[in-house]
């Protein structure tokens, strides 16, 4: 297993096809997924998305990653970067979503600034966008507390987001 990035707290690992039950915790919880664009993944789904992740990070050299607490091996939850294309421009955006008994624990900052530090010092990016619904208050705070700054809205899959971006 590749790890990309070491914190405090956690290590941020390349996601494997032993991480399905994990993943589950996340991506088939409906509260979790409440604010996702995609919604809640089957177990196919959650497969479907790990083979995406192993894609992502030969095409890319990012993509999802998992993150377990470095202490008691835990899987916290999965964080990561995208590319999409928003407003006729390709934008490199993070993500996070943690298992509902690991929220509130700081790990969302945590791997956040973790997240940022690789893409600076190994994707050589000079800057990240947070694609966030206004009514996901958890994620807004997560962002601010990272340094990311407000943009402006727009709409994403059909969904109205604001758009935020801190500069590496």
């Amino acid at each position: 297993m590749l790890i990309i990035v070491e914190t405090e707290r956690l290590c941020i690992r390349q996601i494997t096809n032993e991480d399905a039950k994990n993943l589950s915790k996340v991506l088939a919880d409906p509260v979790v997924m409440q604010y996702s664009t995609v919604g809640v993944h089957t177990e196919e789904q959650i497969h479907d998305y790990i083979a995406n992740c192993k894609k992502q990070y030969d095409l890319n050299g990012y993509g999802h990653w998992a993150i377990f607490n470095s202490v008691t091996d835990e899987f916290v939850g999965v964080c990561g970067l995208n590319k999409h294309n928003l407003n006729s421009e390709d934008v490199i955006h993070i993500n996070y979503r943690l298992t509902t008994d690991q929220q509130g624990k700081g790990y969302a900052v945590e791997s956040t600034n973790g997240i940022l530090d690789f893409a600076k010092k190994s994707l050589n990016l000079n800057a990240v966008h947070a694609l966030i619904e206004s009514d996901n208050v958890s994620s807004v705070k997560v962002v601010n507390r990272t340094g990311f700054q407000f943009i402006k809205s727009s709409v994403f899959r059909g969904f109205e987001i604001d758009i935020y971006q801190v500069a590496l």
